[in-house]
């Protein structure tokens, strides 16, 4: 099958395809079952079409209630629209970390990208929206039916929804950062085609120089996403425990629907 990471739509915001990534056990994503974006307001009815021939079926919005007010999402009848904010988070960082945990992290005040990222994994509100997200992706068991999770950039609630899902599928980490940094790609005005032709013919260093071209700190961002689980739980599979409440037979169903 030749990879095609990036979605080329007309009006598409980040829209790509989570399929064909590796897992630590040898398995592979499959296509066709997991999507992730950017806004969805501005998708042509061309590029409906096209979606829902891809077999998106379930839309699950990250953003929050007056986001989705503004911009409300486009998708096609037969698709059903999940609404699940991330923000506003309920406490502030120190109360959600503890001195303990927030002396380990050494989060800078002023750093406020680092923070958000770390709330929304400890505080209570975000993560009991992303054990939402888990809930609807446990019951996508038809095969070739799509699920996309988006907010309006595709890149900070969007991003740590995919560093959750790809680690809760075992996904190798390497990919779980080179799928994180590919937003920035986007972001950068490389188009869909031209993604797609650096990831489809494994131009290595151009693609690694493209990835590291700018944003640094956003592979800062990603490391303070495994940083704070280590802080905050001892493995990954414990944090997906203790916070999302994901037991060995959720994550074991999660794999088989997911995987091959």
């Amino acid at each position: 099958m030749v990879l095609k990471r990036m979605l080329e739509l007309q009006g598409g915001v980040n829209f790509r395809e989570l399929g064909g990534y590796h897992t630590i056990t040898g398995k592979t994503v499959k296509y066709h079952k997991l999507l992730r974006s950017g806004n969805m307001n501005d998708l042509t009815d061309q590029d409906l079409n096209y979606l829902y021939n891809y077999g998106l079926r379930i839309d699950v919005d990250l953003r929050s209630e007056s986001e989705v007010e503004y911009y409300p999402d486009r998708y096609q009848k037969g698709t059903a629209y999940v609404n699940i904010p991330v923000y506003p988070f309920s406490k502030d960082v120190f109360k959600n970390l503890g001195i303990v945990n927030y002396m380990k992290l050494k989060l800078d005040n002023n750093n406020y990208a680092d923070q958000s990222y770390v709330q929304m994994l400890v505080d209570k509100h975000a993560w009991c929206a992303y054990r939402k997200v888990f809930d609807l992706l446990l019951a996508n068991e038809k095969e070739n039916q799509s699920l996309v999770f988006h907010c309006t950039a595709g890149k900070d609630r969007t991003g740590v929804a995919a560093f959750l899902i790809l680690n809760a599928l075992q996904v190798k980490p390497d990919e779980i950062l080179n799928d994180y940094l590919l937003t920035n790609l986007f972001f950068q005005g490389n188009s869909a085609k031209e993604i797609n032709e650096l990831v489809t013919n494994d131009q290595r260093n151009a693609l690694a120089d493209k990835l590291n071209a700018n944003l640094a700190v956003s592979a800062d961002n990603f490391a303070i996403l495994e940083k704070t689980c280590n802080v905050v739980a001892s493995s990954m599979d414990d944090y997906l425990k203790k916070y999302l409440n994901l037991d060995a037979i959720q994550l074991k169903k999660l794999r088989s629907i997911y995987l091959e």
